[in-house]
């Protein structure tokens, strides 16, 4: 089995020396390995995020963030430590519990028009990564 960990510091460090061809798709891929699916019913995916938790030395957290059916939006997020063969999932804002720096995310107001993959840094802070999953995913029949 694949170590999560590695793979997503793999991704990080391709993602920020400019290889960004393939980064959802290696993220998505990666949930997928782990039986972790996208939301099919409630949702549609629209922004993929990594970030560093400040909580602990060693780890990543993956948020999809979803445009609810009612227009609301929302994010589940997935817990991805150093040591751990297994992303462990967090529904309903419980990363929180976990790593308080996280307070909020869950249900965090975002203007995606705002989020630009070809800057060099991300508007928030270091410690965040994000991309549009449609924008490098392969096209129906390719």
């Amino acid at each position: 089995m694949s170590d999560p960990y590695f793979e997503m510091e793999d991704i990080w460090a391709r993602y920020l020396a400019g290889d960004r061809s393939k980064t959802s798709i290696d993220v998505l891929d990666l949930l997928t390995r782990q039986g972790i699916g996208l939301r099919q019913k409630d949702g549609e995916l629209r922004q993929v995020t990594s970030s560093k938790p400040t909580s602990i030395p060693h780890g990543f957290v993956i948020g999809l963030r979803y445009v609810k059916r009612d227009g609301s939006l929302t994010e589940d997020h997935f817990a991805v430590e150093a040591g751990q063969k297994i992303v462990e999932p967090h529904y309903r804002g419980t990363l929180e519990r976990k790593w308080p720096e996280y307070r909020g995310t869950h249900k965090q107001q975002v203007v995606f028009a705002l989020v630009d993959e070809d800057l060099k840094a991300p508007p928030t802070d270091i410690s965040s990564i994000w991309w549009d999953p449609t924008r490098f995913s392969p096209q129906k029949g390719s």
